[in-house]
This record gives structure tokens, sequence and C-alpha cells, in this order.
């Protein structure tokens, strides 16, 4: 019984040194990559780029679908006073995810915001659709 017991945690954790050996990063590849996502309520642009295979810039534009507009500074001003703080909140909150994301290099290391958690998502799988192309 002990001898099975060692077999099937010798082949467990060669398993996992197989598996985490073989799942690498993708490589970045030089050149400007633009990527988006749209829901309901917004829609997401980034533009990010890549030299010497790291991410030098990137610039998010998130629109809101009913007016088209940009998520600005005005965003929310014709709504009532609570849902104005709180579209201006998420505005204010989400303003320094395209920095973190040159900062630490992967999306999965860029921690969402309080008040901005749905601009987080949105921004993710726009930059994701980017540097899948």
């Amino acid at each position: 019984m002990k001898n099975i017991k060692n077999k099937i945690s010798i082949i467990l954790i060669l398993s996992l040194i197989f598996v985490t050996g073989c799942s690498s990063k993708k490589e970045l590849k030089d050149g400007v990559y633009e990527g988006n996502y749209k829901d309901e309520s917004a829609t997401v642009k980034v533009v990010i780029t890549i030299k010497d295979k790291k991410i030098v810039d990137c610039v998010r534009e998130e629109r809101d679908n009913k007016n088209n507009k940009i998520k600005d500074e005005n965003y929310g001003k014709d709504d009532a006073d609570f849902n104005y703080k709180q579209a201006q909140k998420a505005v204010k909150n989400s303003e320094g995810y395209a920095k973190k994301l040159v900062e630490v290099q992967d999306i999965d290391k860029v921690d969402s915001v309080s008040g901005a958690t749905v601009s987080y998502k949105r921004f993710k799988s726009a930059v994701k659709d980017a540097l899948n192309k």
C-alpha cells in the first residue's frame, strides 16, 4: 500500500513539473496592437505599443454605448448626483490601469481597483484581444 502511494506521489509531482515547465508566457512581438471589448453598456479600445519585446505604451479609451461618449470628467453629468459621483469614481479609479500594465508587463498582474472592477474586466479583455493578434 505504501509503495502504491509513493508511486502515485511521484507521478503527481512529475506531472506538475511537466505542466509547469510547458506553460510559458507568449513572447511579445514588436509593433502596435489594437484590442477591443464591447458589452451591453460600454466599449473599450486599447492601443498597445511593444518595443524590444516589452510593452512600452498603452492607451485606453472607454465609451458609453448609450451615447457613444468617452467616459471622462463629464461622464454621468446628465444623471442624478449620486449616479454622477459613482460614475466619476469609476472613471478616476480606472485611469491607472494602462500605466500599471506598462509597469508590470502582464495583464494578470494588474489589480482591479475598488469602484472600477467592471472597467477592469473590460480593460483586461481588450488587452488580451490586442496581445492575441
